[in-house]
């Protein structure tokens, strides 16, 4: 059975496990073109998609800024009728690198939710570490990991490890020159 199908056949158990099944679904997307299964979405408090996004950073060549949360606070931040960004929850499949967070704390989200910590990269677990200009702004967000069942919770975890070797390889292929 592929992912996908193994997606469809998990159930809503808890309250954030709705909003992250089709999140992932979203990262499934994402890791099938070839990019890292990252996922990201803004919502507002009744639910409402704002603005959705997919890590590209392998799409049409190598652009390391092509997170997925940068592409949906591009998307956001494009909109003319957006909401307030305090209003504002960012869900990510994958919890958010420093830059990424770093970018939602200066857009101003009111709540950082992940699905899967990501123990090598994320920040957010991290965040008492951030230079103080920026832990001034992240003591304005509230940050948290989804609460998920057991079971959307381990295939949120397998999704993120999918490919992470062969993909970590190819960003430090991509990366630019070495210096000599």
């Amino acid at each position: 059975m592929n992912r996908v199908e193994q997606l469809a056949r998990l159930n809503a158990e808890t309250e954030d496990d709705g909003p992250a099944l089709a999140l992932l679904a979203d990262a499934l997307t994402a890791g099938e073109r070839g990019d890292y299964p990252v996922a990201a979405w803004l919502t507002d408090a009744s639910g409402r998609i704002w603005a959705k996004g997919q890590n590209r950073v392998f799409s049409g060549g190598f652009c390391s800024a092509a997170h997925a949360e940068m592409q949906a606070l591009d998307v956001l931040e494009a909109r003319s009728d957006r909401p307030p960004p305090p209003l504002l929850r960012l869900w990510v499949s994958l919890e958010p690198c420093p830059m990424c967070l770093t970018r939602a704390l200066y857009a101003g989200v009111g709540e950082i939710v992940y699905l899967v910590e990501d123990e090598a990269g994320g920040m957010v677990h991290r965040r008492d570490q951030l230079p103080p200009a920026l832990l001034e702004l992240v003591r304005r967000v509230r940050c948290r990991p989804a609460r998920l069942s057991w079971a959307v919770a381990r295939f949120a975890g397998e999704l993120a490890r999918a490919s992470r070797a062969e993909l970590r390889a190819a960003l430090l292929a991509g990366s630019g020159p070495r210096p000599q």
